[in-house]
């Protein structure tokens, strides 16, 4: 279904945005990550919903082991 395809990515741009505005101050470039992640995965890849939410996951994973490296070091 587009729609269940659609929602999914609206959501997860959501959730970037609002980490990224939590987390860095500035919510857009991570969400812009997640929308380019997924088409990524839909276009190139051929992923499907279930693909690009493990690719999210994914992403998620990779922000918070940048983050703990971060910490450590200051």
């Amino acid at each position: 279904m587009p729609y269940t395809t659609i929602l999914l990515i609206i959501c997860c741009a959501v959730f970037y945005y609002r980490l990224g505005e939590f987390e860095y101050g500035s919510g857009g470039p991570l969400a812009l990550a997640s929308v380019a992640l997924w088409a990524i995965g839909s276009f190139a890849l051929r992923f499907g919903w279930l693909g690009n939410l493990l690719g999210q996951v994914g992403l998620l994973f990779v922000l918070t082991v940048w983050n703990i490296m971060r910490r450590e070091r200051k």
